[in-house]
């Protein structure tokens, strides 16, 4: 069984409790660091002080970028499939039952 261990992260002033792997906590507390860094923008750029209003302009930011990411390593993986395809063409064209 994995272990687990109890760790607290803050976000829009509320305080979640959570049990996470050890290697989820850097991560997790860095995530929680960037979503308040990036309500404080929001909050500044518009002018917005509800907290709820601010967690759904995040979460739309976030999973844009996600999507975004997503598509372009999609288009990069297609990229890399179709080089490797020809590769394979190349390496059967020269190998040892064409000489």
């Amino acid at each position: 069984m994995s272990e687990t261990i109890s760790i607290k992260v803050q976000i829009a002033n509320k305080t979640y409790p959570l049990k996470v792997s050890p290697e989820q906590e850097n991560i997790l507390q860095r995530a929680a660091q960037l979503v308040n860094e990036r309500l404080k923008t929001y909050e500044t750029a518009y002018n917005v002080k509800d907290a709820q209003d601010l967690l759904a302009m995040c979460a739309l930011q976030q999973s844009a970028e996600l999507l975004g990411a997503e598509i372009k390593m999609e288009a990069k993986e297609a990229i890399i499939q179709k080089e490797l395809g020809a590769l394979s063409e190349l390496v059967k064209a020269f190998g040892p039952d064409n000489q």
